[in-house]
């Protein structure tokens, strides 16, 4: 049984080193037929490889070098965009100051125009007033003067009237009435004119 299982061992040591040979000689044959080629290709592989290598670079670089101008541009932009709000906002400020100004100025020549339309109206009362006084007096004095005239027309024509009826020798009646109509007739005016 030891003798079958160093005789295996054997015979696995040396398919292994046949295999070993025959691998090596594989590759021999492999390196001389294509040797050349697989070295070739190796070369170009490294050369591709440092060129794609470079290429990324150059365009790692690139995008670096576009991405700070977009980043500039972009800065640049908003300053601008700020200047301008903030131009607009000025000027807004600015414009609502000179609306308010105007605003307060138009009303305090409103509150002019309506004091001196104020002082206009109560002056035109107290001439209004005045012409009514005036008025109201002279019509009074009017009326006394033709009550007055009245008055003294009526005495007279009573006079006359006591003079014709003494003349004419009538009794004395009717002079005590028409005396008696004049004495009424002068308390009836003392009296308006003391209402007066």
């Amino acid at each position: 049984m030891t003798m079958r299982t160093s005789g295996r061992t054997e015979l696995e040591a040396s398919a292994g080193h046949a295999e070993s040979a025959i691998t090596n000689s594989l590759e021999q044959v492999r390196d001389i037929l294509c040797g050349a080629q697989l070295r070739e290709l190796a070369r170009r592989l490294s050369h591709t490889d440092a060129q794609v290598a470079a290429q990324a670079e150059e365009l790692r670089i690139e995008a670096r070098r576009r991405l700070d101008v977009l980043e500039a541009h972009v800065r640049r932009e908003i300053e601008a965009l700020s200047a301008s709000i903030e131009a607009h906002r000025a000027a807004g400020v600015g414009a609502l100051g000179n609306v308010a100004r105007d605003s307060r100025e138009g009303l305090e020549l409103l509150e002019q125009r309506v004091q001196r339309l104020e002082d206009l109206v109560a002056r035109t009362q107290r001439e209004l007033r005045q012409q009514l006084l005036e008025q109201s007096n002279s019509f009074l004095d009017e009326t006394r003067r033709t009550r007055s005239e009245l008055s003294n027309l009526l005495e007279r024509e009573l006079a006359a009237m006591w003079t014709d009826s003494a003349d004419a020798g009538a009794p004395d009646t009717p002079t005590r009435e028409g005396a008696a109509e004049s004495e009424r007739y002068q308390k009836t005016e003392r009296r308006s004119d003391e209402a007066a």
